[in-house]
């Protein structure tokens, strides 16, 4: 019976992670066309995450790799959004979420919590964390216009979150091992989650300015 308990809250934490993915999906990529596609790879996605949440046996790089490319699946199927925006928000919103973990987890390791209470603890804090950014920037962003960038400005955006992740993994490896760099990982993560939030904003910012371009030269 008590198997079973343990088993509820890993249910609606997946089911919160969801619904955080579904509110970033909106407001960056705008409203939701549902179809049978669509609730199909919800629900591949919500059984992704309650396999590992339970037994935590995908390796990091390869949950890593399975997050973005059901989120990007998912977008695929809901939003009429162009390739690179679907893909430009699936690694972002994957390596700034990776991010916050890893901070809250540093944060929470100094402090002296056990690691089931690290993991436990982590897990709600850092998607409470995202929640809240969510619900922040859906109030305070507006629906805009956006045209294709070029591959270029393209492929440098996206080498920012991809970068971000190989350089937090490290980091977060060698601060498990010498816990005197707890404090070097917690503000480097920091760093590289406001570098992400800048690149959110110029790839935001270049998509309106190729939109005003491409109405001007009408």
């Amino acid at each position: 019976m008590t198997e079973y308990l343990t088993i509820i809250p890993e249910l609606l934490l997946s089911l919160l992670h969801l619904l955080i993915i579904r509110k970033y999906m909106k407001v960056f990529l705008g409203p939701a066309n549902e179809n049978l596609k669509s609730c199909i790879e919800w629900g591949i996605y919500y059984v992704f995450l309650i396999i590992n949440n339970i037994n935590s046996i995908f390796p990091p790089h390869l949950l890593l790799f399975g997050n973005v490319l059901l989120i990007y699946m998912i977008s695929s199927a809901t939003r009429k959004r162009s390739v690179k925006q679907r893909c430009i928000f699936s690694l972002l919103i994957c390596s700034v979420w990776m991010l916050v973990e890893v901070i809250v987890m540093m944060i929470l390791m100094s402090m002296g919590f056990d690691s089931r209470t690290l993991q436990d603890a982590g897990s709600f804090i850092s998607k409470m964390c995202m929640l809240l950014f969510s619900v922040l920037l859906d109030r305070y962003t507006k629906e805009k216009q956006y045209a294709e960038i070029s591959l270029r400005y393209f492929i440098i955006a996206l080498l920012v979150p991809v970068s971000s992740i190989y350089m937090m993994h490290h980091i977060f490896l060698i601060a498990a091992s010498h816990s005197e760099y707890s404090f070097f990982s917690v503000a480097a993560g920091i760093l590289l989650l406001l570098v992400n939030y800048v690149i959110f904003t110029v790839y935001d910012r270049m998509g309106q300015a190729a939109e005003l371009q491409s109405r001007n030269r009408l």
